[in-house]
């Protein structure tokens, strides 16, 4: 390493290698994230409160609720806050649970 062109050149190689690897360990994040949603759905059995407090977080954290593909596949290591309500929603229809068409706080 006493050239600094190789220097450069291990540089170069990690900032690419980062860089192409993002996506990748963002798209095993969101998936995780996704499974332990629907766990917690199996858990509590409680779709309605599920649906609440994503729709409340996205409004507390002023969330990106439509974030363009390239930065959903580059930056996003979770389910957006419409994906994760739509997952609630899915639960209650699949198990037959209530669940206002609208949640209002």
């Amino acid at each position: 390493m006493s050239d600094p062109r190789r220097t450069a050149l291990l540089l170069a190689l990690i900032v690419a290698g980062t860089t192409l690897a993002t996506p990748v360990q963002n798209l095993v994040s969101r998936r995780i994230e996704a499974r332990a949603d629907y766990h917690s759905l199996q858990l509590t059995k409680d779709p309605k409160t599920f649906i609440e407090m994503q729709h409340q977080l996205s409004v507390t954290n002023i969330s990106g609720l439509d974030p363009s593909r390239w930065r959903y596949w580059m930056f996003a290591n979770h389910p957006t806050p419409p994906e994760r309500i739509a997952m609630g929603r899915a639960w209650a229809d699949k198990y037959g649970t209530p669940v206002p068409p609208l949640v209002q706080r």
